[in-house]
């Protein structure tokens, strides 16, 4: 299949095929997600653009933690409070209008305007100011530490052509086909059902490896599997981990897999009421989750074992997490937890958890039930509970509970403000558990303004620290893997980071 046939109309449907080639004939690259781009609003559904091979940033997020430049050719931290961006030479919308200082600028304003995720992490006192023909001095005003991070999110400052989207007022459908990004495919067609894109040519890091791209909109699981399968998208996004043995058993299905991510799994406290209350039993909790079995038996390998709140690929993580059984039924046992055959009770009380996931995380059902089996195995008894959405029910007193499993990222394109500002901190808007440690606060304060990034590390230890060996919390269960599952023609295909799926260079094996 060619671009042409798709851009015709032509639809495959799903059906059984008797064989699939290993090498890929299409020149175009068919992926399937579980999300549909609802529309061409830059601010609401803009950020889907870098995911898929349109939008490009000024900086990018690395696997080890870094930021590098994208659109940008440098960032450069002058002090605290000054940093210069220096642009790319020649690059060009697909429009063929240039991404040149001023369309940068305008692009910072657009979002900075509109966008209120963009208001939230970039101060109104911070100011963009062109210095030189292909240069951006910012001043911040007070220490804005993640910078570099903002400018790598794909929902905060994705470049635009601002002028074309402007003349369109909000008849967003009027943007398809506009060229209003510079990355090395542009979208030609948006619908519910699909979203299509043809090759720029006159791409600025090179000719793009593939004639175009469709993406379908696919919201079940099982259809995304089956399309791959028969040969009708090269790849399916979000595929569930706990069916690895399946794909492994099945022709034409690969669990593509890439590098460690942000996040993964974590499991939140509930130290207000009930058991957490005690600190040795949250320890011993906490020692008693064997990690790696956790990501090579129950996930199959498809997750790397948590070995500290972070993606130990991190230069600031902490490794200090420990499996040890025997360590976790003697911390009980010296607070006066006494087992009695299969469960603890101190005081006449016994010890026992409730679990809580949500059914949105299917993979929550398997990683609750082995964590069941290991709290068994020093004595505490539990059940788990499925609950509509973990922040309702905890925020709001819904149900009773104690250890809340839910997906999040502790370090979304590297930048750890986030989640520790709204999981962790006193007043955060997540933080379900009631947690509030006096110091915790002090030293998320701190490195809200400390910009120097040694004495980030220093202070990010010191957090790591607290919530495995003082005052425990939020811990991660596993640290999530980026994984796509692909035909035998794509089985070289390594999922990108940060929601990065397609680049210029994405193609099948060669």
């Amino acid at each position: 299949m060619n671009l042409r046939s798709i851009l015709a109309g032509t639809v495959l449907a799903l059906g059984a095929v008797t064989s699939v080639p290993a090498v890929a004939e299409d020149t175009i690259i068919n992926m399937a997600t579980g999300f549909q781009i609802r529309s061409m609003d830059p601010v609401d559904q803009g950020f889907w653009m870098q995911e898929f091979g349109q939008g490009e940033l000024l900086m990018k997020f690395q696997p080890d933690g870094s930021i590098t430049p994208w659109l940008a050719e440098s960032l450069t931290r002058i002090d605290d409070t000054t940093w210069v961006i220096t642009i790319h030479d020649g690059v060009t919308f697909q429009n063929g209008r240039a991404m040149d200082v001023p369309a940068v600028l305008a692009s910072i304003a657009y979002f900075r305007e509109r966008s209120s995720g963009t208001q939230a992490v970039l101060p109104a006192v911070v100011t963009f100011t062109q210095t030189g023909p292909l240069e951006i001095t910012v001043q911040t005003g007070v220490p804005v530490p993640e910078l570099p991070n903002i400018l790598a999110h794909e929902s905060r400052l994705m470049m635009i052509d601002v002028e074309t989207v402007l003349a369109v007022g909000e008849d967003y459908d009027h943007l398809i086909g506009a060229g209003i990004h510079t990355g090395p495919y542009r979208l030609v067609a948006l619908d519910d059902q699909r979203m299509i894109a043809e090759r720029y040519d006159a791409y600025w890091q090179g000719l793009p490896a593939m004639e175009g791209v469709e993406l379908r909109f696919v919201s079940d699981v099982n259809a995304r599997i089956l399309a791959v399968q028969n040969g009708e998208v090269d790849i399916a996004l979000y595929p569930p981990i706990s069916a690895a043995p399946v794909f492994a058993a099945t022709p034409n299905l690969n669990l593509a897999l890439g590098a460690p991510s942000t996040g993964g799994f974590m499991g939140v406290m509930n130290v207000t009421d009930g058991p957490f209350e005690d600190i040795a039993v949250r320890m011993a909790v906490m020692e008693a989750i064997n990690y790696s079995e956790i990501a090579d038996a129950v996930f199959h390998g498809a997750k790397i074992p948590a070995t500290g709140l972070y993606n130990p690929r991190f230069p600031w993580a902490v490794e200090n997490y420990s499996f040890d059984m025997g360590a976790a039924n003697a911390r009980l046992d010296a607070a006066g937890w006494v087992r009695e055959g299969d469960t603890r009770t101190r005081d006449g009380e016994t010890l026992e958890l409730i679990l809580m996931i949500y059914p949105q995380q299917p993979d929550l059902v398997p990683l609750s039930n082995a964590v069941q089996a290991y709290l068994a195995e020093i004595g505490i008894a539990s059940s788990i509970i499925s609950v509509d959405s973990i922040r309702e029910a905890a925020l709001n007193d819904l149900v009773e509970w104690d250890l809340a499993m839910v997906a999040t990222g502790t370090a979304t394109v590297g930048a750890v403000s986030g989640f520790l500002n709204r999981y962790v901190a006193c007043e955060g808007d997540r933080n379900y558990g009631g947690y509030c440690n006096v110091q915790m606060n002090s030293l998320i304060d701190r490195l809200d303004e400390t910009v120097d990034p040694d004495e980030r590390a220093v202070i990010l230890a010191d957090i790591q620290h607290i919530l495995v060996e003082e005052d425990p919390y939020a811990f991660a269960l596993t640290i999530l893997v980026e994984r796509a599952l692909v035909s035998d023609a794509w089985s070289d295909y390594v999922p990108g980071v940060a929601w990065h799926h397609i680049s210029w260079q994405t193609a099948p094996n060669t």
